[in-house]
């Protein structure tokens, strides 16, 4: 019997499964970070721990097919180096495709749709037919608009501007303050241009626990994440000339466990599509790769 491998690398995580036709998870493996735009030879050591262990398991030697997801796969010459890494250690074909186009197909198999993901980061993908399509997933710095790097970001510019206003801290700002050991706006400079895009993201939390204590601000945040989020999704429709009912399907934290996010979200969305179907997302991104060998070639 042949088996598939499928590794959904991301910003923060990877995980690599050892996957039956049915979707069955036979072996998993996990590590950290698998972006190779976060450190490529970082990356490139996580990604390749967990194609070892699952090689190394009791099915390895039953795998014809690695099919791997890898947040910042388009970034230079990502793709190459990775499939070079790659074949040093498995002696079998490989499909390189974006974490999110494997996410994609874990929830719509061959159909069309748009999936939006906000994790960390935030990007939607879809199809349409033979046609594909991107929208957001710049990255920290030109976008990712509505994700929990965002959402901290956006906590933090308050403290600021309360800071510059002279006014007092909101309960919002003291609850991040107390998370960093902080006294004062100034010091926020040394956490953000210190952390890591991970770290800065987690604060994202505080936020979600003063949204719970019912801080306008901190609900007011995560609101706007949900309108951003819908508008991102909105313009990928557009470009695919995707017509009602459509599809969508939402993955991330943000998307999928935060109440404030997803009521502003779903709203938005209400206002522009006549007919929305929204997926539930029950299976792991990396049971996405049966699909994806269907669509995508190998090197």
């Amino acid at each position: 019997m042949s088996y598939i491998i499928g590794i959904d690398a991301g910003g923060t995580k990877t995980k690599g499964l050892i996957l039956s036709e049915n979707k069955e998870i036979l072996f998993e493996a996990d590590a950290g970070y698998g972006n190779p735009n976060i450190d490529f030879e970082g990356a490139i050591a996580n990604i390749t721990e967990v194609l070892s262990k699952c090689l190394a398991s009791p099915f390895g030697l039953d795998c014809s097919l690695v099919v791997a997801g890898v947040a910042g796969i388009e970034g230079g010459n990502n793709r190459e180096r990775i499939n070079q890494s790659l074949k040093r250690i498995a002696n079998v074909p490989i499909i390189l495709i974006n974490d999110a186009v494997l996410a994609y197909h874990s929830i719509f198999e061959l159909e069309d749709g748009v999936l939006t993901i906000a994790g960390t980061g935030s990007i939607s993908f879809g199809r349409n037919g033979e046609t594909e399509e991107y929208a957001g997933g710049w990255g920290h710095l030109l976008g990712d608009e509505g994700s929990s790097y965002d959402v901290a970001i956006q906590a933090c510019k308050q403290m600021i501007k309360e800071k510059e206003n002279g006014e007092h801290y909101s309960s919002l700002s003291l609850a991040l303050m107390k998370k960093l050991n902080i006294h004062d706006a100034e010091q926020l400079k040394g956490f953000i241009y210190r952390a890591t895009k991970g770290e800065i993201a987690s604060l994202s939390y505080v936020v979600f626990l003063q949204a719970e204590e019912g801080n306008k601000e901190a609900k007011d945040i995560f609101a706007r994440a949900g309108i951003d989020l819908a508008n991102q999704t909105l313009r990928l429709i557009k470009k695919l000339k995707l017509t009602s009912p459509i599809s969508i399907g939402c993955k991330g934290s943000l998307l999928e466990k935060n109440v404030y996010v997803q009521e502003a979200f779903k709203k938005e969305l209400n206002k522009y599509v006549e007919s929305i179907n929204l997926l539930d997302s029950i299976y792991l991104p990396a049971t996405g790769a049966y699909a994806a060998a269907k669509l995508y070639k190998p090197l």
